[in-house]
């Protein structure tokens, strides 16, 4: 039996080492972690009734304990927060930011 390649070609790479997206802020990288395994732990959390402080939760899971320590300071804004959430899913989901956050806001109203 002949092994088949299949060639996703330059837009789909299958992730190997360091091939994961990363958010600039400041003058800092971060790593944002895309698994799939992480993005089904996010599913988990946002769909539990029984969690709180759901947003933290899922920053953590994505960006690890440290970066969040560094990110989520009690000066952070609403607003910032926002934005890094949408950023952060916007990295796991290559969706673009402004369309997420224009659903979330559709999904408010």
């Amino acid at each position: 039996m002949a092994l088949r390649i299949i060639d996703t070609g330059n837009d789909v790479k299958c992730l190997t080492g360091d091939n994961h997206p990363q958010l600039k802020i400041g003058d800092k990288l971060y790593l944002v972690d895309d698994r799939k395994s992480t993005y089904d732990k996010i599913q988990e959390i946002s769909q539990d009734e029984a969690i709180e402080k759901k947003d933290e939760k899922i920053l953590e899971l994505a960006l690890g304990k440290d970066a969040c320590k560094e990110l989520l300071t009690d000066d952070i804004s609403v607003q910032e927060f926002q934005n890094l959430s949408f950023f952060v899913m916007s990295a796991i989901t290559g969706e673009e930011y402004e369309k997420l956050k224009e659903a979330a806001l559709e999904r408010k109203n």
